[in-house]
């Protein structure tokens, strides 16, 4: 999406909105004349297939502002990235609530009035997918046993809605999106696998999540869940395995078992993969050397970095230097 920012206006906000299932002529927005500017920054959002939507924005809200519209029969899978977005309104249901960093579901089965109100000097920066139910009806009974087949309970009568765990995969995709420098036909092509990797990657993680909530239940996936997040957070000076138990109300050993079932890996091996992931990323993305990488990560020394890289995997992290460079 161009870096650009640009002030919107009601009139801009309605040509260019950003929930593609609203329709234009049903929006309200009180208190605001067509011309009034309400948006600073980018709102994006383009049908790249038939039923599959990209949306993107990048927005300040620069006063307050009242949406009311009817939302058609829908998915919704989007990623706040930063920022804050106001919950979701529904007439006759709970509000649908995001969490930075989460992935975030919200389906309706049937037309439903929603609304939003959003306050002077929010900030919000995400993307997403929104999916009706022609992109969803085309794959039939080839998804009976994947994630996609769980992605249709979302299009039964009534409303549904659920935050899943964080995932680095899906914040790359998103990120991606939102930065991307193309124009013209190669755009459209990487808007449209852009999408699809996006729904895939959903799809896995509603299939994760599920066969999880099988073998551990709920409440366990969910204490594991919270153990994972507190060490994506904490890479670099990660919690004991004790604090961690503490922290989110579970016995050692069974935080322990439950890790590893859920992710095949003890909690220890988990953060040393993670961190060496992530220094990847910083190496190949954003273009750090060698050993700020490994400090940024929680390494000690450079050596001690190169030497479990080379372990994870295969080579050292001049090789990724050198595969930048030619």
């Amino acid at each position: 999406m161009p870096s650009t920012a640009a002030a919107l206006s009601v009139a801009d906000v309605l040509k260019q909105a950003a929930q593609p299932v609203l329709n234009a002529s049903d929006v309200d927005i009180e208190g605001a004349g067509p011309e009034r500017t309400i948006i600073s920054g980018q709102l994006f959002s383009r049908e790249v297939q038939t039923g599959l939507y990209v949306n993107m924005h990048d927005v300040l809200y620069l006063g307050d502002c009242a949406f009311d519209a009817r939302k058609e029969r829908s998915l919704s899978c989007g990623l706040l990235l930063a920022g804050e977005v106001a919950p979701i309104g529904i007439r006759g249901y709970d509000p649908v609530m995001q969490t930075r960093g989460r992935p975030f579901l919200f389906g309706l089965g049937q037309a439903t009035q929603c609304d939003r109100l959003w306050r002077a000097g929010t900030r919000s920066r995400g993307a997403g997918v929104t999916l009706n139910p022609d992109f969803l009806e085309r794959f039939g009974a080839d998804v009976a046993d994947d994630g996609l087949a769980l992605l249709h309970q979302y299009l039964q009568p009534g409303s549904r809605s659920a935050v899943l765990p964080s995932s680095r995969a899906l914040t790359q995709i998103a990120v991606r999106l939102l930065d991307h420098p193309y124009r013209g036909p190669l755009a459209a092509l990487f808007l449209e696998s852009s999408a699809l990797q996006f729904v895939l990657e959903i799809a896995f993680l509603l299939r994760d999540e599920d066969r999880l909530a099988r073998q551990l239940g709920r409440l366990h996936l969910g204490r594991v869940t919270e153990a994972r997040e507190i060490l994506d957070a904490r890479l670099a000076d990660p919690p004991s395995s004790l604090e961690l138990a503490r922290q989110v109300g579970v016995n050692l050993t069974t935080l322990q078992e439950n890790f590893k079932t859920a992710y095949g890996m003890t909690l220890f091996a988990y953060v040393r993969v993670e961190r060496l992931k992530f220094a990847r990323e910083l190496i190949l993305d954003q273009g750090l050397g060698i050993a700020e990488a490994g400090y940024r990560v929680g390494f000690g020394s450079p050596a001690a970095f190169t030497a479990a890289y080379r372990r994870q995997f295969g080579h050292p992290p001049s090789a990724e230097r050198g595969a930048m460079l030619n």
